[in-house]
């Protein structure tokens, strides 16, 4: 059995090693957390993976691909994209808690892999599953109540903003009132004239 070193998987470190490995890319769904916080529920985007395999061993190294690992091994990206079709973005169905895992594989092989694309499917492709109009209905309850939820919260997230922005405006109002001080008055002093004496 062939071992081989850590490093011979490193693009740095290009060895005699590639031609007797077994290169895979694929594409694997990673949650995009910037999109899924921004519309309240899991959103996922397809990214390539690129695995490697020895010969005659159970060890695999898989990873994100890099622009060096196309560059690296491009007959075998070449046949991945021509038999891949373009990455998916949305909430994957077998991230969607209302279906089984078997369900969303059989999806899949009709090229149904998100929610979005569930409720999308025209009624002719449709007819082919039984049951889909009411799993249709319960896809688009749940995808709108995710956006309710986000539009709840980007309200009171507006309602915190406006009442942090009233405080503001009352302390600098506060800071700007010119402070009125009682100055004490000091009774005039009236000098009393001489009143002439009579002789």
């Amino acid at each position: 059995m062939q071992i081989a070193n850590a490093s011979d998987f490193e693009t740095s470190n290009k060895s005699s090693m590639d031609d007797t490995l077994l290169v895979r890319f694929y594409l694997k769904p990673r949650q995009d957390a910037g999109e899924s916080a921004k519309q309240g529920r899991p959103v996922f985007v397809d990214k390539e993976y690129i695995e490697f395999r020895i010969p005659g061993s159970r060890d695999a190294v898989a990873r994100p691909a890099s622009p060096a690992d196309i560059a690296r091994f491009p007959k075998h990206y070449e046949a991945f994209k021509n038999r891949t079709a373009e990455p998916e973005t949305g909430t994957p169905l077998i991230e969607w808690p209302a279906i089984s895992r078997s369900m969303a594989e059989e999806f899949s092989f009709f090229n149904v892999k998100t929610v979005e694309q569930l409720i999308e499917m025209s009624d002719q492709n449709a007819s082919r599953f039984m049951g889909i109009n009411e799993l249709k209905r319960k896809a688009k309850k749940w995808l709108k109540a995710a956006d309710t939820s986000k539009a709840e919260e980007a309200i009171k997230e507006r309602d915190d903003e406006i009442a942090e922005l009233k405080a503001q405006v009352k302390e600098m109002m506060k800071m700007a009132k010119p402070k009125v001080t009682k100055k004490r008055r000091t009774k005039k002093k009236v000098a009393k004239k001489a009143v002439p004496q009579e002789e």
